[in-house]
C-alpha cells in the first residue's frame, strides 16, 4: 500500500546552518526539527557574498558622508538576490527534492528561476523592521524601497507563509497581500539543550522578601536594560530585597548597584557555562525584558521551561511568546521602572498568583513553545501541502 514519505527538503540559506549562532540559533533548531519530525534536509548553504559585501561596506562609507550617515543595504538588494539566484540554482540542480524552505531567506530566493514549491519561515516582514530594530534604521529611502520590493517578490513566490507570530503572518497579509490561506503561524520553541522536570520547576517560591530577577539579552538598548536597572532600584525603594542578574552584556558606565550581578557571556555550548545557566533560571523569580523592540525573543520560551514567568512589554510579536496571566504580563511599551516594579510586586505579595503563573509557564512551554510542537504542526501542514508517496 502506498505510504507516506519523509519529505525531501532543500534548507536554503546563506548562512551555515550547522552554526548555531545563525539567526540566533532558529536555523541550526529549524533544520533540526525538520529533520526529526518531517523529511530529510540537505543544507544548501553556507554561501557567502562576501567580495560583494566589502564592496558594500567601502560604498556606504562614502554614502553616508554625503547622506547624514544613511546606508544602502546592500545585502537586500536586487543584485545580491540575482547573485543568489545564480548560486542556489546551481546547488538546487545537484540534488532531487520535494520542495525548498527558506528561514529569514527571502533575498536568497526571490528571483529564484525553480519550480519547485517553497516554503518561507521568519518571524516579521522587513515592513515592520525598518526603522524598528536598529540594523535597519537610517537607510537611505532608495534601499528601502527596494527591501520592500524584494520581500514582496518573495512572499508573492512562496507557495507557504510560515511566521512565528500572529504580528508577523498579519503583516504580510495586509501589507503586502498575501493571501489568508497561504499564511500560517506557528510559535518557535525554546533554543536551551536542558529542561528540567516539571515538578522540580513548578512548586518554588520566592525566600519572603526577596525578590531575584533575570535579564538575558545581547544588546542593552534594544532590550530595555535601562528600564530593568531602574525596576532593582523601584522595587528596593519599595522595602523589598530585589536582586538582579543580567546576562549577556555589560551595562555602560553609571549602571552600578549593589544588588546588581553583570555575566557578560555564557556559552550554552560549554557545559560548565551551560550548567551555570541553569542555575541562573532555576534561582530566578522572574524573567524581566522590557524590550523596545522584539520579533520573537526565544529567551520567553526558554523562561517558560523553567516555570519561570515573565514581565516584558507589549510590541512585536511578543503576545504569542507572553501571554498575560498565563506565563507573565506584558505591559505598554511606554511602562518604565515604578510601573514594572509596581507589577512585579503585585505578583510576589500574592503567593497563589505566583504558583499559579508557574504552573501555567511550564504549561504554556510545554503546550507550543518548544520545538517539538513546531516540528509536529508543521509537518502537518506541509504534508497535506506537498504530499510525496511512494509504495511499499
Amino acid at each position: 500500500m502506498p505510504t507516506a514519505a519523509r519529505l525531501r527538503i532543500a534548507f536554503l540559506t546563506s548562512t551555515d546552518p550547522r552554526d548555531r549562532r545563525a539567526w540566533s540559533g532558529l536555523h541550526y533548531m529549524l533544520a533540526q526539527t525538520l529533520q526529526k519530525h518531517v523529511g530529510e534536509v540537505t543544507y544548501l548553504g553556507p554561501v557567502s557574498l562576501r567580495y560583494f559585501f566589502a564592496l558594500g561596506d567601502r560604498v556606504n562609507k562614502v554614502v553616508g558622508r554625503f547622506s547624514q550617515g544613511r546606508r544602502y543595504h546592500y545585502s537586500i538588494s536586487v543584485l545580491s538576490a540575482r547573485l543568489y539566484a545564480r548560486l542556489f540554482g546551481r546547488k538546487l540542480r545537484q540534488g532531487q527534492y520535494d520542495l525548498i524552505f527558506a528561514p529569514a531567506s527571502y533575498t536568497e530566493f526571490s528571483y529564484l528561476d525553480t519550480k519547485l514549491p517553497i516554503v518561507y519561515c521568519c518571524d516579521s516582514t522587513i515592513t515592520q523592521l525598518i526603522d524598528y530594530y536598529p540594523g535597519l534604521s537610517k537607510l537611505l529611502p532608495v534601499s528601502k524601497r527596494e527591501l520592500a520590493y524584494i520581500e514582496q517578490r518573495a512572499i508573492d513566490r512562496a507557495d507557504l507563509l510560515v511566521y512565528s507570530s500572529h504580528w508577523a503572518g498579519n503583516s504580510a497579509i495586509n501589507d503586502f497581500g498575501a493571501p489568508a490561506e497561504k499564511v500560517a503561524v506557528f510559535p518557535f520553541g525554546a533554543n536551551f539543550p536542558i529542561v528540567l522536570p516539571r515538578q522540580e520547576v513548578i512548586h518554588r517560591q520566592p525566600r519572603p522578601g526577596r525578590c531575584e530577577l533575570l535579564f538575558v539579552g545581547v544588546e542593552w538598548v534594544r532590550k530595555g536594560g535601562a528600564i530593568a536597572f531602574d525596576t532593582l532600584v523601584q522595587l528596593c525603594a519599595r522595602g523589598i530585597d530585589a536582586h538582579l542578574t543580567i546576562c549577556g552584556c555589560v551595562p555602560p558606565a553609571g549602571f552600578e548597584h549593589p544588588n546588581l550581578t553583570v555575566i557578560p557571556f555564557l556559552d550554552k555550548n560549554d557545559p560548565e557555562q551551560l550548567s551555570r545557566m541553569v542555575q541562573l533560571y532555576r534561582n530566578a523569580d522572574f524573567f524581566l525584558l522590557p524590550t523596545r523592540a522584539e520579533c520573537a525573543a526565544i529567551a520567553f520560551c526558554e523562561a517558560s521551561s523553567f516555570g519561570v514567568p515573565s514581565f516584558t512589554t507589549d510590541t512585536g510579536g511578543i503576545a504569542d511568546f507572553v501571554e498575560n496571566g498565563v506565563n507573565g504580563y506584558r505591559l505598554s511599551l511606554a511602562a518604565g521602572g515604578p510601573e514594572f516594579a509596581a507589577a512585579i510586586a503585585q505578583v510576589l505579595a500574592d503567593s497563589e498568583l505566583y504558583q499559579r503563573l508557574r504552573v501555567t509557564s511550564r504549561d504554556l512551554y510545554e503546550e507550543k513553545l518548544n520545538w517539538d510542537a513546531w516540528g509536529v504542526s508543521v509537518n502537518k501542514l506541509l504534508k497535506s501541502r506537498f504530499k510525496h508517496t511512494e509504495t511499499g
